[in-house]
């Protein structure tokens, strides 16, 4: 289990991640799930007849206290691995042929520009309720310098604009 670790961690810090990204979205999830768990104890201690607990710490047993913690810091420590990506997406053309209709694609979903370089365009959310659950980490930034181009962010995110310009540019080549 720790070879695992250590060799993932080891493939993470790659040109698309670095070691400090997963730092910041480590102490974010922790603290996001810890709190997610107060709240849900909160809840169910203030809305149902309390019996024999007296105390809110009593909805969980005191020998269970490690694992809970042991549950917390396993899901902080797996999510940014899981949870963020990059794809290739390969064009078969030159980027800027499409340029128009595959930012197009991303600003469609509520995204908007946030930077722009001469290879690179990031992108974040425009709504900020998506950007609180998201822990601000809505970041995607599409890479151009090359072909395929490289999209990183969010799993979610990433996959499905990386099916979109795939369609975007199936749908192009048709029109032919």
């Amino acid at each position: 289990m720790t070879t695992f670790i250590v060799l993932n961690l080891v493939k993470f810090t790659n040109k698309h991640h670095t070691m400090t990204q997963y730092l910041i979205r480590f102490c974010k999830h922790l603290l996001y799930c810890s709190l997610f768990l107060l709240l849900i104890l909160l809840f169910v201690f203030y809305t149902s007849t309390h019996g024999e607990i007296s105390h809110f710490w009593e909805l969980i047993h005191p020998s269970n206290y490690w694992q809970v913690a042991l549950f917390v810091i396993v899901y902080a420590a797996v999510y940014p691995f899981i949870g963020f990506v990059h794809r290739n997406v390969y064009l078969n053309r030159p980027f800027g042929e499409d340029r128009e209709a595959l930012i197009a694609a991303i600003l469609h979903a509520n995204f908007l520009i946030v930077s722009e370089t001469e290879t690179q365009i990031v992108f974040r959310s425009k709504s900020i309720l998506t950007r609180i659950m998201r822990l601000y980490e809505d970041k995607i930034t599409l890479d151009f310098s090359d072909n395929p181009i490289v999209l990183n962010g969010m799993r979610r995110d990433v996959y499905r604009f990386a099916r979109n310009m795939e369609y975007v540019v199936r749908q192009r080549l048709r029109e032919e």
